[in-house]
């Protein structure tokens, strides 16, 4: 009887502390996952990455460290995602033979401000680790260290791949708007 009500006594903690980890962070990972998926499905890995932290409740860090721990799951179960939805588009165009799908980010589809439009096309074409830390770093204003958190990786290495992020960014950005300048704008003047 005592190890009963010892177990139950468990089981509620638990289910305390996982609402509140919910209550306290689930917007910021619906937020998370809303900005790296197709809204449809969003729900869906919310939902996956709360089952984890569910299972996982034991493993979850107290205080400030859940949120990284958080996105950690989040981001691989998108990672999960993206690797499905490349193999499923794969298979699909050799089956199909069609033409290269359209891939562009939901970002992409928000914003639609030229200048917005080349900072998004300008990320894409770095490696898409080098994607994630700047997306950590800068929208979800994360450190460096609960950024190697998310990703399993040194906080140094963290440091050194955002700096790397921004300079290449950087480039791809001047490299595009060199590129997409008016006519008359690339021989230094009108007619």
């Amino acid at each position: 009887m005592r190890a009963e009500a010892r177990n139950r006594r468990i089981a509620s903690a638990d289910e305390a502390r996982f609402s509140e980890i919910y209550r306290r962070h689930g917007k910021m990972i619906h937020a998370y996952c809303a900005r790296r998926i197709d809204g449809s499905q969003v729900p869906d890995a919310v939902a996956e990455t709360f089952a984890v932290a569910w299972r996982k409740i034991d493993q979850i860090p107290e205080g400030e460290g859940a949120l990284p721990w958080l996105y950690g799951v989040a981001y691989r179960v998108l990672s999960h995602q993206w690797r499905s939805k490349a193999r499923n588009r794969r298979l699909g165009e050799r089956l199909l033979g069609l033409a290269e799908f359209d891939t562009a980010s939901p970002d992409v589809i928000l914003i639609r401000n030229e200048e917005h439009r080349l900072v998004i096309e300008a990320s894409n074409r770095l490696r898409p680790i080098d994607q994630e830390i700047l997306r950590l770093t800068l929208w979800e204003e994360l450190s460096h260290l609960e950024t190697a958190a998310v990703l399993g990786i040194e906080a140094t290495a963290v440091k050194q791949r955002a700096y790397r992020a921004r300079r290449n960014l950087t480039a791809e950005y001047m490299r595009l708007t060199r590129d997409h300048q008016p006519p008359s704008v690339q021989r230094g003047g009108g007619s």
